[in-house]
């Protein structure tokens, strides 16, 4: 329920971000009547949501940004700022500051639930910093093993470009060896920011920002799913597939959905969430894998 109500929360706040991006004049009663809200809830997304936006006008009645404002932001700048604005009660103290560094590049949130780091607050902020300086980060990384008895932890020299959070799990994306990859903040221990510097390439921040992916370098180029016309309206209202592209419509209503780029584990747990409404197409070898999985499953039960 409360996911629902943030997303509700967040096409508002994209709505009127993007109406203020093109430059027009906004009424709170007019918007009042738009959204089905009260003029005092339009009044908290202004005074305390959108608080950061450069105004020209800030209330009572008319809204408008500053002229060298206008246009500034693209789809990508609105939908981060958005999802921020909207979540922003429910972030520890950490997270809300960060919110409040408007449009901050180096962090990303996709989804709407976070894990409190209030106690890696140095931490977090000084990857942060090191994020905007370009400078090379090292750290122990621990991975967790399914034997207790095994230690995987090692150590890292990373060029850190992004703090992601996904699905409320903070994340630190950067390059090291010349490949991307994911470490998860919380297994990180002994961080040490270096004074040398990296060259940040705008194609790899690009690839981090746009995907949904999290395992980068080792995904699959396309997997296939067929979903059954009864869900179908779920998945088309918004992408519950990583990386999710629509290929084409059946006749009986079905939706054939194409996930690009992604890796195995971030799609078979979803189809199996779903079953029996969805099913894998191709890879045909990852459909025999879910098949085996599931009759391993059936025979123990």
């Amino acid at each position: 329920m409360k996911s629902k109500k943030h997303e509700r929360l967040a096409y508002r706040l994209s709505d009127i971000i993007i109406r203020l991006n093109a430059g027009e004049r906004l009424d709170i009663f007019e918007l009042a009547d738009t959204y089905k809200v009260s003029t005092r809830t339009l009044k908290r997304d202004f005074q305390d949501r959108l608080t950061v936006l450069d105004f020209r006008e800030s209330g009572p009645q008319f809204y408008l940004l500053n002229p060298k404002s206008i246009g500034y932001l693209n789809v990508d700048d609105i939908k981060r700022f958005a999802n921020f604005a909207s979540v922003q009660e429910l972030l520890p103290q950490i997270d809300r500051q960060f919110f409040h560094q408007h449009l901050n590049q180096s962090i990303l949130v996709k989804g709407y639930d976070y894990e409190d780091i209030q106690e890696r607050r140095q931490d977090f902020e000084a990857i942060n910093k090191a994020i905007r300086g370009c400078h090379y980060i090292e750290f122990d990384y621990y991975k967790i093993s399914d034997s207790p008895t095994y230690n995987r932890r090692k150590k890292y020299r990373l060029a850190p470009y992004h703090l992601l959070n996904k699905n409320g799990i903070w994340y630190v994306v950067g390059q090291t060896h010349d490949r991307t990859k994911t470490f998860c903040f919380t297994q990180i221990s002994n961080l040490q920011v270096n004074t040398e510097t990296f060259e940040c390439y705008e194609d790899i921040k690009k690839e981090i920002v746009t995907t949904d992916s999290l395992f980068f370098g080792n995904q699959i180029k396309e997997i296939v799913v067929q979903v059954n016309a009864k869900v179908a309206g779920y998945f088309e209202r918004r992408d519950l597939l990583p990386n999710q592209n629509l290929i084409r419509r059946l006749e009986n209503g079905d939706l054939l959905l194409a996930c690009k780029d992604v890796h195995p584990k971030e799609v078979i747990p979803i189809v199996q969430y779903w079953i029996p409404h969805i099913r894998v197409i191709s890879p045909n070898t990852l459909n025999k894998d879910l098949e085996a999985t599931i009759t391993k499953y059936l025979m123990e039960i």
